[in-house]
């Protein structure tokens, strides 16, 4: 029986090792509202929230009197950290978490065509949303922003099953050596 702790130990091992969670994207239920506008919907992170992450989509509804029922489309990034919208008017990083949640580059949505940032003002420590109409128009609001991690079901790592099943083997092995002994 000592013959096989070696390889066994060293199976366990490998296995837990494998079995080491990934991190999982965070889906978050947002809204927003302030001076005549307000927003709600969900958009969804890798990681739980504790550092900042890249948002990777968001979707919901916006309204602010010219714009009703908008629905909302993310802008994405086109490289690492901050970027410029397209017309140049925001600068942008699409990032959520960490401590102050939001940064001062905030996120760039759209909503039908109205381009809107929801952005941290460092200044004041008040989070806000400018909103930008083609050039048309633009608003500066500041919001009551709240954003909760969804409740979504747990799905065990693929590498927790292979450690159920390689607990069994063990068990299955060590069961059988007892009976043949």
């Amino acid at each position: 029986m000592k013959k096989y702790h070696a390889p066994l130990a060293a199976a366990v091992t490998a296995l837990a090792l494998a079995a080491a969670p990934a991190q999982a994207d965070t889906i978050w239920n947002f809204s927003y509202s302030g001076s005549g506008v307000a927003a709600s919907g969900s958009f969804e992170t890798l990681g739980d929230g504790s550092t900042p992450s890249l948002v990777e989509w968001i979707s919901g509804t916006y309204s602010d009197g010219t714009t009703v029922n908008g629905a909302l489309s993310l802008v994405p990034t086109t490289q690492p950290g901050v970027n410029d919208s397209a017309d140049g008017f925001y600068t942008y990083d699409n990032l959520y978490g960490g401590p102050t949640r939001i940064s001062a580059d905030g996120l760039l949505f759209l909503a039908g065509t109205q381009e809107i940032d929801l952005y941290l003002d460092d200044v004041l420590g008040i989070t806000n949303v400018t909103t930008y109409d083609n050039g048309v128009t633009f608003n500066f609001t500041a919001v009551n922003f709240t954003a909760v991690p969804a409740v979504v079901p747990v799905v065990p790592e693929p590498g927790a099953f292979a450690m159920l099943l390689a607990g069994l083997g063990v068990l299955g092995a060590v069961r059988r050596q007892r009976k043949s002994a």
